[in-house]
C-alpha cells in the first residue's frame, strides 16, 4: 500500500504517490536552480508546471488514475533541464544535474526528444498563422508555403476555402510550451524566455 496526496499542478488536480511527489518536487527544484534567469524564472516556472499537467492529463486514464514514480521519471526525461541536458535521477531519488545519456553508475540518464505539434504562429504572420505554422510543422520555409497558398488562391476558391479550414482546425499557439512544440525545440528555460514577450 502507497501513500497518496492531491496536490494542484499547473491549474489542475492530480492524485500522486508521495515517493512521485517527491521526485517531482527534486526536479523542479533542480529546474529552477539551472534555470538563472532571475525575473522571468517565476514564469517560466509557471509554464514548466502546465506542460508537466498536460503531459500528466494523458496519462492518466480510468485504469491509472494516480501518478506514480514511473510517470514522473518518463516526464522529467521528456522535458529535460533548462540547458536542453537530459535530467539525470540517481539511484536515492536525489535531484541531479544535466548530464551525458548513459546507464553508468548507478544513475537513471535521458535523452529527450522534444514534441513537434502543429499550431498557429502568433508571432510571424500576416493572415491567421497558418502559412507559419504549417511551415515550421512540415519543415519547410515559410515563404515557401505562403508562396503555395498564394498560387491556390489564385487557382480559384478552393484554395481560399482551404485556408479558412485550416485556419479554424489549426490551435493558435497561445503559450511558450506551444510554439516550442511548434519549432520542435526543446522546452527550456531559455527557449520558454525567448517566446516568453510575445504572451504578455
Amino acid at each position: 500500500m502507497k501513500t497518496v496526496l492531491t496536490v494542484g499542478i499547473g491549474g489542475k488536480s492530480f492524485t500522486i504517490e508521495t515517493e512521485a511527489y517527491s521526485d517531482l518536487k527534486n526536479y523542479l527544484n533542480a529546474f529552477k536552480n539551472n534555470s538563472k534567469l532571475g525575473v522571468q524564472g517565476d514564469e517560466t516556472m509557471k509554464d514548466l508546471e502546465t506542460r508537466i499537467a498536460e503531459l500528466f492529463s494523458t496519462k492518466i486514464d480510468s485504469f491509472r488514475n494516480v501518478v506514480d514514480s514511473k510517470m514522473v521519471d518518463e516526464i522529467t526525461a521528456q522535458l529535460g533541464m533548462p540547458d536542453g541536458q537530459p535530467y539525470v535521477k540517481n539511484a536515492r531519488g536525489e535531484s541531479g544535474q544535466s548530464a551525458d545519456a548513459n546507464m553508468s553508475g548507478g544513475s537513471y540518464n535521458y535523452k529527450m526528444v522534444p514534441p513537434h505539434k502543429l499550431y498557429r504562429d502568433p508571432g510571424r504572420h500576416t493572415l491567421g498563422g497558418v502559412c507559419t505554422g504549417l511551415a515550421y510543422y512540415f519543415n519547410l520555409d515559410p515563404v515557401l508555403m505562403k508562396v503555395i497558398f498564394i498560387i491556390a488562391f489564385l487557382a480559384g476558391l478552393f484554395g481560399f476555402l482551404v485556408y479558412i479550414i485550416l485556419w479554424i482546425v489549426i490551435p493558435r499557439a497561445i503559450n511558450p510550451v506551444q510554439m516550442c512544440e511548434l519549432y520542435g525545440i526543446p522546452p527550456t528555460a531559455e527557449n520558454l524566455a525567448r517566446f516568453a514577450p510575445m504572451f504578455k
